[in-house]
Formats: structure tokens, sequence, C-alpha cells
């Protein structure tokens, strides 16, 4: 798998992100859990946005997939079961992110992956003390 295929395996995940986001919001009991959702699913906007950006400037060409990844967020039988998964797939990325970062990239492109790793090492935090304190 080409540095390129690994960026844009991510974009098709955090793009799965934004929808898993999308589609657990109807489900917060809450201000602030809907306050929690919004935030993270815009922190996986954010990273969709930088990975186009960073493939454009290694010269890649963009995926227009998607992962099917809240499809099995859906299909968890509870709240936290959703969380725990979700959770389970931004330690995935933290993982890639973790790979791409040891790697030779233009400072603009490690710059983003650094920020975008520590947002998602936040919203794992945060979302783990919600799934917690639903059972």
């Amino acid at each position: 798998m080409t540095q390129i295929d690994r960026f844009n395996e991510l974009l098709e995940a955090e793009r799965a992100g934004v929808d898993t986001l999308s589609r657990l919001f109807p489900e917060a009991r809450g201000p602030e859990m809907q306050k929690l959702f919004e935030a993270v699913r815009d922190d996986e906007a954010w990273s969709c946005a930088g990975l186009v950006r960073s493939i454009k400037t290694l010269g890649g060409e963009i995926s227009e997939k998607k992962g099917d990844f809240a499809d099995k967020v859906m299909h968890e039988p509870t709240l936290a079961a959703r969380l725990t998964l979700l959770n389970r797939g931004q330690g995935w990325v933290v993982k890639r992110l973790d790979g791409l970062l040891a790697e030779s990239l233009p400072p603009t492109v490690g710059t983003f992956l650094q920020e975008m790793k520590s947002r998602h090492l936040a919203n794992i935090e945060a979302c783990e003390r919600l799934a917690e304190s639903l059972g």
C-alpha cells in the first residue's frame, strides 16, 4: 500500500466518521451529548478537509469512497456499545496516523497529522467517559 493509499484509507474512514456521528446525533440524550456528538463530527469533517489537502500536497488522486463503519456502529444494540465501537475506530485511526507520522512528510502535512491525532485522542477520552456514564 502506497503512502497515498494510506491517506485515502484514512479519508474514507473519516468520511464514515462524519456519517456515524450524524447518525448518532438523534440519539443524544440532552444538550451536552448533542454538543459532544457535534464536536466529534466537526473534527471528523475537519480531518477530511485536511486529508484532501494533504493528498493534493503529496500529488495523489483523492478517493471518492466512504467506509462502511457507520453501518457497523449502528448495528450495535445500545448507545454505550455504539460509542465503544466508535472509539475502537478512532483508535484505529490513531494507529494509522502514528504510522504515517513516522514517514518523511512535508512539514505542513506532518503538522496537520499531529493535530488530527491530538483531536482523535481527545475525542476518544470524551466518548469513553460518556460510554462509561451510560452503562
